[in-house]
């Protein structure tokens, strides 16, 4: 038998013994970028990502783009001008050139019609929906609200980046720790080196002190024989 090499995944610490996993290059990162994912990594070594974190990645990432995509597509309806709120079913009508049953919710999030459960957007929604796509205007639809899908990616999501960000911290922490008692060893060894230079400095004071006290006997010795 074999033992695997075991590492961890630099998203969530779990201990990854297989190989299915994938060392953080260029395009992890822009994605964490994307997510805004500020996590700290060690130019040094090379940090792996495992496999269950990169589908949650890629999977955040393609919530959040729809989310984007949806407010790209509001804004050029938009009057700068008259500063008014948009109604969301016209949009879509416009834009997929079909209609709408009378009344039907449009989600604010994918801007497809809600076909059963959905959420007005209120202050718990909007403080969701900050977390994730803080770059989103949601004050430019009149009565947004979103449907139950969105939300719930939205809730997964956000967790899924919270404990990212809580991972962060703890390997920030360690080293922060690690940092502080590499500085307690050497205080010691400071200290010793200086009290022994004082030990040398009092020793040759010693010295000196009885070089002078032996040139006072010698003259004493030679006043006596005159």
């Amino acid at each position: 038998m074999t033992d695997a090499k075991e590492t961890s995944c630099r998203l969530c610490l779990k201990t990854i013994t297989d190989k299915s996993f994938e060392v953080i290059g260029n395009i992890i990162r822009d994605i964490l970028d994307v997510l805004l994912l500020k996590l700290k990594f060690d130019s040094e070594t090379k940090e792996v990502i495992c496999k269950d974190c990169r589908r949650k990645l890629n999977m955040a990432l393609e919530f959040k783009s729809t989310c984007l995509n949806t407010d790209n597509t509001i804004i050029p309806y938009v009057d700068s001008k008259k500063m008014l709120q948009l109604d969301l079913r016209d949009v879509y009508m416009q834009e997929k050139k079909s209609n709408l049953v009378c009344s039907q919710k449009i989600c604010r999030l994918c801007m497809h019609p809600v076909e059963s459960e959905f959420r007005c957007i209120r202050e718990e929604e909007l403080g969701a929906i900050e977390k994730l796509t803080p770059e989103m205007n949601i004050n430019i639809i009149k009565y947004p609200v979103v449907c139950k899908p969105c939300f719930d990616s939205l809730c997964s999501h956000n967790s899924f980046l919270k404990d990212c960000l809580e991972a962060g911290e703890k390997i920030k922490s360690i080293f922060d720790s690690s940092a502080a008692e590499s500085q307690i060893d050497t205080a010691p060894l400071d200290l010793f080196v200086k009290t022994e230079n004082l030990d040398k400095e009092f020793d040759t004071n010693e010295v000196e002190m009885s070089i002078k006290d032996e040139s006072i006997d010698i003259k004493s010795e030679e006043e006596e024989t005159r």
